[in-house]
Order: C-alpha cells, then sequence, then structure tokens
C-alpha cells in the first residue's frame, strides 16, 4: 500500500470517529449506536469507536453490550482506563457483582487516580452495598466509610481546580446531593449550566445537558419540600 493510501485511510477513520462522536453529543445516541457498531464491525480494533459504543450502551442500559465492548476494549489496551470503568458499570449494574465491579473502578482510578466520575461511581457501588440489608453490619459500616471517602474524595479534588468544566460541576452537585447539602449542590448545578453555555460547541454534549437539568429540577423541588416542611 502506498503512503499516500494509507493517509487516507487514516483520515477516514479520524473523521468517521469524530463524525460520530459528534453524533452521539447531539443527543441522538441509539441512532449513534447503530452507526458506531456498523463502524466497529469494519474496524474492529479501533479503541476510540469501542470506548465509544461503551459510552452509548451505558445511557441505553444495555449491560451484557456494555460489558462485552469493555472487555474487548481492554484487550485492546490494558492500560487504558476507560475500560475498566465501563466494566465496572456492567457490573455495579448486576445484582451480586458489584465487589468485581469495585475491582474494576479501582483498576481504573489506579490508572487514573483523580478521575472524579470513576470515584463517584466507586462510591454509589459502595453506598449499594452499605444498604444492602443482607450485609452484616460490621462489613456494611466499612462501605459506609468507603462511601464517604470516595465522594469527599472527589469534592476536594473539584474545589481546588481554578476551572472545572460543565461535568466536573455536574460530579460534584451530584456528590453534594449524596452527602445531604442541598444548597451546595443547587449552586454547584447552577455553575454547572454556565459552563456548559460558556464551552465550544464540539465541547458541548447534550446527553450531559439533559441529566443536569433533570437533577437541577430535582433539587430545587427537594429544597421546596424541605422548606414545606
Amino acid at each position: 500500500m502506498s503512503k499516500e493510501a494509507k493517509g487516507k485511510k487514516k483520515v477516514v477513520k479520524i473523521d468517521t470517529y469524530e463524525t460520530l462522536k459528534a453524533l452521539y453529543n447531539s443527543g441522538k445516541v441509539k441512532p449513534s449506536l447503530n452507526k458506531i457498531i456498523a463502524a466497529i464491525e469494519k474496524d474492529s480494533e479501533n479503541i476510540d469507536l469501542i470506548l465509544l459504543a461503551c459510552k452509548c450502551l451505558e445511557r441505553t442500559k444495555d449491560i451484557d453490550k456494555l460489558s462485552f465492548y469493555a472487555e474487548a476494549s481492554i484487550k485492546l489496551d490494558s492500560k487504558n482506563a476507560k475500560g475498566y470503568y465501563y466494566k465496572g458499570v456492567a457490573l455495579q449494574n448486576t445484582k451480586g457483582k458489584e465487589q468485581e465491579a469495585l475491582k474494576n473502578f479501582n483498576e481504573a482510578l489506579t490508572l487514573d487516580p483523580d478521575n472524579t466520575i470513576y470515584l463517584k461511581s466507586k462510591a454509589s457501588t459502595h453506598f449499594a452495598l452499605y444498604t444492602d440489608y443482607h450485609l452484616p453490619l460490621k462489613f456494611a459500616e466499612k462501605h459506609r466509610v468507603k462511601t464517604e471517602e470516595s465522594l469527599l474524595k472527589v469534592v476536594e479534588l473539584i474545589e481546588q481546580k481554578e476551572n472545572p468544566d460543565y461535568i466536573e460541576l455536574l460530579t460534584i452537585a451530584d456528590v453534594f446531593i449524596l452527602l445531604s447539602k442541598g444548597i451546595r449542590a443547587k449552586k454547584y448545578y447552577l455553575k454547572a449550566v454556565m459552563a456548559y453555555n460558556a464551552a465550544d460547541e464540539a465541547e458541548q454534549d447534550k446527553n450531559i445537558y439533559k441529566d443536569l437539568t433533570k437533577a437541577q429540577n430535582a433539587c430545587q423541588k427537594l429544597l421546596d419540600k424541605i422548606i414545606e416542611d
């Protein structure tokens, strides 16, 4: 194959990924997923496409397919934290697999220790185990402590940033809800909206914006209820 042909092939691969990413960010999750899977069939070792498929499947909650593509990404690159994160998400949503989920979240955090999304997911898994009435009290308490440690680490990491992005601001707002600090959560949801609006259009993920507005409304309802009570 000539250098010119190789160059063309590389450009096509990049263009396919960027186009599909833009389609996903526009909020069209299922249409983009169908196109991504079709692209993977033609380029089965493109880890960017595989991880983009994982991102879609996390939203559609197709756990079996999410697990499959997460495993595929790990096989292609065992040092890529995202594969372990998505594997953890799949296991987190499988009853009785919470401990395995934690192993994968911990592996992801070993590779990317300051990732607040991974920390929040780890915390939610510990919290699920803490609230499992089948678990002996002494083990449940350990998971409560781990939940709090992970949540507070998220707060520490994001609050020390000079200009956190809208995803980080949404993350810390969600964490304050889990910590029963509604007023602080409301403040960060508002900051997240402003940061989203100020972000470059190419960086705006409408799926996350939908999460943001939904969470912001739920937070306000929670605060209104507290005032009424």
